[in-house]
C-alpha cells in the first residue's frame, strides 16, 4: 500500500502539467455542477416567492367546515400557519362596489397583508379594509370613518366602522375582488373556511390527503388545493431537472477531457506499467495504481470547485437579491445545497471510476513485452489514418495537410474534444430557448389579467348594462393632473348566430362548458338559434376609443384596423379565440399560433343579437333562458386579432368571438356611450398617488367601478422577473464561462502533449510562418466541426423541447434564434483559436532540441 502510495505521488509529481491540467478539469466541472444548482435552488426560491405573492401563500383551502372538523384540521401535523374564514354578506346589486364582507381571524389578515394603520377588528361591525378599495370608492384611507351598504338579500342596509387599514393584497387586488373583513367569533359560527400554509419540507400532500379522510371531507366540493404553490414548494430545496441535467452533462463534459488527457499520459508512460507487469505486478495492480492517481487528484480538486461554484452563484445571488423595490420580496438567502454538493462529488467519482476502467481495459490488451518495446500496434492506426487524410487532403498545402494528420490520427481524442467543445454550445442554445418560455408563461400570465394600463378603472357588468364612465367622465379623467394617456372601452353581452359547420373546433367548446364559470353561470357558452337552426355564440359586442383601437395593432392576424372608416362605417375588428392543444390533450387559447375557433375570414359579415328592450333578469339573459325581442347588428370584418386587449372578464371572458368597433359608431347604433373598462396611463414623473386619488373620486360615482393602481404591481412584478433574468443568465454564464476554460484546457494540452513532434517538424525545416499556419488551421477545423455539431444538435434539441413542453400552448411558434447560434459558433472559433494559440506560442519559443526531449 505504502508503495503504491509512493510510485502514483512521484507519477503526479513526474507529470505536472497532465496532473494539473485534469485539476483544472474537476475543479470547473464541479464549480459548474455546484454553481448551477445553487443559483437553481435561487431561482427555485424566487419562482416560490412570486407565487406565493401571486397566489397567496396558504396551501390548501377547506370549505364550509363544522366545528369538530375544524378541531381535526388544528390538529394536524406540520401546520405553519391556519387561517380562518366566514361569509356574512355581500354588497347588493347598484352598490359602489362589489364588496365580499367576510369574519376572519388574525392569522388570515397577516398571511399576505398586515395592519398599515390602526387595529384589528374587536366590536360588532368594526371592519379592515385595504387602501385601494377605499380609493375606489372615492375615500381616503383613513380609521373611524363609516361605511354604509345596502346588502343582498337583507333589508336594511348596515353601517360599518373603519379601525384598520390593510395593505393591499396583489392577488386580489389584480382581478378586482373587493373584500373587507369583520372579526370572527369562532363560538358564534356555525359554518367556516380553513385556509392552511404548512412548514416547508413536510409531506404537504400528504398531510392534505390525511386531513381529509380524517375531517371526512368531501374532496369535490369542500377542498381547494393551490395546485401551482404546492408543486413550487416541492420543487423548492430539491435537485430540480436543471440541476440533474447539468451535473449529468458536466459529468461527461470533464470525463472526456480527463479521459483525453489521461489516456495520453497512460501511453506515454506505457513502458513503465509494462516493467511493473514484468516484475509481478497483476493488472489490478496496475488498475488501482490508476485509480488511486485519479483519486488523490479529485480529493484535491472538488473542495476547490465546490468553493468556487458556490462562490461565483452567490456573487449573482447578491446581484439579483440586491434588486431594490418595494413589497414583501427579499434578498434569497445564503444557501448551502447539500444535494447539489453531493450530487456534483458522486459524479466526480463515478467518473473517475469509469474512465480507471476504460483505460485499464486498454492497457491490459498489450502485453508487457509489447509495453516496454512500446510496439502496440499503433503503425496500423496511423497507416489508416494517413489513407483517409491522403483522400481528404489532396488538395491543401502541406502544413494543412499535417495538422489534418494530426487531428485525426487519434480519433478517440478528436471526438473527445469535439464532444468537449459542442456540449458546452448545446447547453447555452437549451437554456436559451427555455427561457423563451419563460418570459411566453409570465407574458401570457399578465394578458389574461387584462390589467393593460397603469391606472384601470373597470365596470362591474353585472350591475347591468345601463351603468358605466360616461364622456363626461371620461373627460375629468382626462384632466387630472399627470394623465397624458386614456383608452376607452364600451362592452355589451351579445350573442352572434353562427352555422354548425363554421365552429372549428368543438371540442374547445364542449372543454369550456364542463364544469365550472361557464356552466354554472353562462349554461354553456352556445345556445340553439331558433329561426336558422345554427346555434347562437354567447361574445361580445365592444366599442374602443382611437387609442385603445390602435393598440390592437399589435394582436392583428389578418387584414387593417382602418380607424377613420370604423366611425362612420359598420366595419369591426373581430377578436378571434385561436386555439391549440396543450398537455393531457386540453385547449386553450393562445396569442400567436393556434388555430381560430371558427370560419371567419377578412370580408366577411357577421352578425350580432341584443335585446331591444331593457335587460331585466341579468341571470336569464346570461343563461339564454329568457323571451326577450332582438335587435341585430351587422358588421363586415376589417380586421382580426387574436387577443382583445381590453376586457371586463365578465359574460364569455375571452371564450367568444367579439366584435369591435369604434365607440363612435358604437353610439350610433346603441345610444349614448357608457364605458365598462378605461386604461389610464401617466407622464414619466407623475404623482402616481395624486392620480390614483382623482381618478378613485371619478370612479367612486359611477356604481360598480373598481379603480386600480398598477403601477407599483407591475414594477414589482417587473423586477421579479428581473430577478429571475439575473438568475437564468447567470446559469447561462457560469456555464459558458466554465466550459471556455475546460475546452482551452483539453485541446491545449492535446497540443502540448506533442511538442515533441512539433520539435522534429521544426527541425527538419518547417518555417515560422508554415508553423503558425498549421497551428491556426487546426484550431479553425476544432471551431467549424464542433460548431456543425452544435447547430445540428441544437436544431434537434428545440424540435423535441417545442414538442415535448408545451411551447405552442403559450403561442409560440417554432423559431430558430439565429444570434444565438452564430454566437455559439463564434465562441466556438474563437475557443479553437485561442486553445491552439498559447500552447503554440509557447512551443514556438522553445529550443529544437530541447522540445524533441520533452516528455510531457
Amino acid at each position: 500500500m505504502g508503495n503504491d502510495l509512493s510510485i502514483v505521488l512521484k507519477y503526479i509529481k513526474s507529470y505536472k502539467a497532465r496532473s494539473l491540467a485534469i485539476i483544472l478539469s474537476i475543479i470547473l466541472g464541479t464549480a459548474l455542477i455546484v454553481g448551477v444548482g445553487t443559483l437553481s435552488r435561487s431561482a427555485q426560491q424566487a419562482d416560490l416567492d412570486r407565487m406565493k405573492r401571486e397566489t397567496g401563500a396558504y396551501h390548501v383551502h377547506f370549505k364550509d367546515m363544522n366545528k369538530e372538523q375544524l378541531e381535526i384540521v388544528k390538529g394536524a401535523n406540520d401546520i405553519k400557519d391556519l387561517g380562518l374564514m366566514s361569509s356574512y354578506a355581500s354588497t347588493d346589486l347598484g352598490e359602489k362596489l362589489p364588496i365580499n364582507i367576510n369574519h376572519a381571524s388574525e392569522s388570515y389578515l397577516e398571511n399576505d397583508s398586515e395592519i398599515i394603520k390602526g387595529r384589528f377588528p374587536k366590536g360588532n361591525n368594526e371592519v379592515v379594509v385595504e387602501a385601494w378599495i377605499l380609493n375606489s370608492m372615492g375615500l381616503e384611507p383613513n380609521i373611524n370613518q363609516e361605511l354604509t351598504f345596502k346588502l343582498y338579500k337583507k333589508d336594511k342596509p348596515e353601517t360599518f366602522k373603519v379601525v384598520g387599514i390593510l395593505k393591499d393584497r396583489y392577488k386580489d387586488k389584480s382581478v378586482g375582488r373587493c373584500e373587507i373583513f369583520l372579526g370572527l367569533d369562532e363560538a358564534k359560527t356555525d359554518k367556516i373556511d380553513a385556509y392552511v400554509e404548512f412548514n416547508e419540507g413536510s409531506e404537504i400532500r400528504a398531510n392534505i390527503n390525511s386531513i381529509i379522510k380524517d375531517a371526512k371531507l368531501d374532496k369535490k366540493e369542500q377542498v381547494g388545493v393551490n395546485s401551482m404553490l404546492v408543486e413550487s414548494v416541492e420543487a423548492n430545496g430539491g435537485l430540480d431537472s436543471q440541476s440533474k441535467n447539468t451535473a449529468m452533462a458536466m459529468s461527461l463534459f470533464s470525463g472526456l477531457v480527463i479521459y483525453s488527457i489521461y489516456t495520453i499520459s497512460v501511453y506515454q508512460r506505457i513502458r513503465e506499467y509494462g516493467l511493473l507487469r514484468a516484475i509481478g505486478s497483476t493488472n489490478f495492480n496496475v488498475f488501482m495504481l490508476m485509480l488511486k492517481e485519479l483519486l488523490i487528484l479529485s480529493f484535491v480538486s472538488m473542495p476547490i470547485g465546490i468553493v468556487a461554484g458556490m462562490g461565483g452563484a452567490q456573487i449573482f445571488n447578491k446581484l439579483a437579491g440586491n434588486v431594490q423595490f418595494e413589497g414583501n420580496i427579499k434578498e434569497t438567502p445564503f444557501v448551502i445545497p447539500v444535494n447539489v454538493i453531493l450530487l456534483s462529488i458522486t459524479c466526480t467519482l463515478v467518473v473517475i471510476f469509469i474512465i480507471s476502467i476504460l483505460t485499464y481495459i486498454k492497457i491490459r490488451k498489450i502485453s508487457p513485452v509489447e509495453a516496454i518495446k512500446r510496439n502496440f500496434g499503433s503503425d496500423k492506426k496511423i497507416k489508416k489514418s494517413n489513407f483517409l487524410i491522403t483522400t481528404l487532403s489532396k488538395n491543401i498545402s502541406v502544413s494543412k495537410s499535417i495538422s489534418m494528420k494530426n487531428i485525426f490520427r487519434n480519433k478517440t481524442g478528436f471526438i473527445m474534444i469535439m464532444l468537449s467543445m459542442s456540449i458546452g454550445g448545446i447547453m447555452i442554445i437549451k437554456s436559451n430557448y427555455a427561457y423563451t418560455r419563460s418570459e411566453a408563461m409570465d407574458e401570457d400570465i399578465n394578458r389574461r389579467t387584462y390589467m393593460n394600463g397603469e391606472f384601470v378603472l373597470k365596470v362591474n357588468g353585472s350591475n347591468g348594462e345601463e351603468g358605466g364612465l360616461r364622456d363626461s367622465d371620461i373627460d375629468k379623467i382626462k384632466k387630472v393632473d399627470g394623465v397624458n394617456e386614456v383608452k376607452t372601452a364600451r362592452v355589451m353581452y351579445t350573442r352572434m348566430p353562427i352555422a354548425k359547420n363554421d365552429i372549428l373546433d368543438m371540442k374547445y367548446i364542449e372543454q369550456t362548458n364542463k364544469g365550472g364559470y361557464t356552466e354554472a353561470v353562462l349554461n354553456g357558452l352556445l345556445a340553439k338559434d331558433k329561426e336558422n337552426g345554427g346555434y347562437l355564440l354567447k361574445q361580445k359586442l365592444k366599442g374602443f376609443n382611437d387609442e385603445m383601437l390602435n393598440s390592437l395593432n399589435n394582436y392583428l392576424v389578418s387584414g387593417e384596423i382602418n380607424i377613420e372608416k370604423m366611425k362612420k362605417e359598420n366595419l369591426a375588428v373581430i377578436y378571434m379565440p385561436y386555439i391549440e392543444e396543450t398537455f393531457y390533450g386540453m385547449r386553450d387559447t393562445v396569442v400567436g399560433g393556434g388555430k381560430p375557433l371558427a370560419n371567419i375570414k377578412v370580408g366577411d359579415t357577421v352578425k350580432v343579437k341584443y335585446p331591444k328592450n331593457k335587460i331585466e333578469d341579468i341571470e336569464a339573459y346570461w343563461k339564454a333562458k329568457d323571451n326577450y325581442e332582438y335587435e341585430e347588428y351587422e358588421f363586415k370584418v376589417g380586421a382580426i386579432v387574436n387577443y382583445p386587449f381590453a376586457d371586463d372578464g365578465m359574460y364569455s371572458a375571452s371564450n367568444g368571438i367579439d366584435v369591435i368597433t369604434s365607440n363612435n359608431y358604437l353610439e350610433k347604433i346603441m345610444g349614448e356611450n357608457n364605458y365598462d373598462v378605461v386604461y389610464a396611463n401617466a407622464k414619466k414623473g407623475a404623482d402616481r398617488k395624486s392620480i390614483n386619488s382623482e381618478l378613485g373620486k371619478i370612479g367612486s360615482k359611477v356604481p360598480g367601478t373598481i379603480t386600480t393602481d398598477m403601477v407599483k404591481d407591475k414594477e414589482i412584478s417587473d423586477k421579479m422577473l428581473e430577478k429571475e433574468k439575473i438568475y437564468d443568465y447567470g446559469i447561462i454564464a457560469v456555464l459558458f464561462v466554465i466550459s471556455a476554460f475546460n475546452i482551452i484546457n483539453n485541446v491545449s494540452y492535446n497540443l502540448t502533449s506533442r511538442t515533441s513532434e512539433f520539435g522534429m517538424l521544426r527541425a527538419v525545416g518547417i518555417c515560422d510562418k508554415e508553423f503558425k499556419n498549421m497551428i491556426v488551421y487546426e484550431g479553425l477545423l476544432y471551431g467549424i466541426i464542433s460548431s456543425a455539431i452544435v447547430v445540428i444538435c441544437g436544431v434537434l434539441l428545440q424540435i423535441r423541447m417545442y414538442e415535448t413542453y408545451g411551447f405552442a400552448g403559450y403561442g409560440m411558434e417554432f423559431e430558430i434564434d439565429y444570434k444565438v447560434y452564430l454566437a455559439v459558433v463564434a465562441i466556438n472559433i474563437i475557443i479553437g483559436l485561442l486553445a491552439t494559440y498559447f500552447p503554440a506560442r509557447k512551443i514556438k519559443e522553445s529550443n529544437i532540441v530541447e522540445a524533441i526531449n520533452i516528455i510531457e
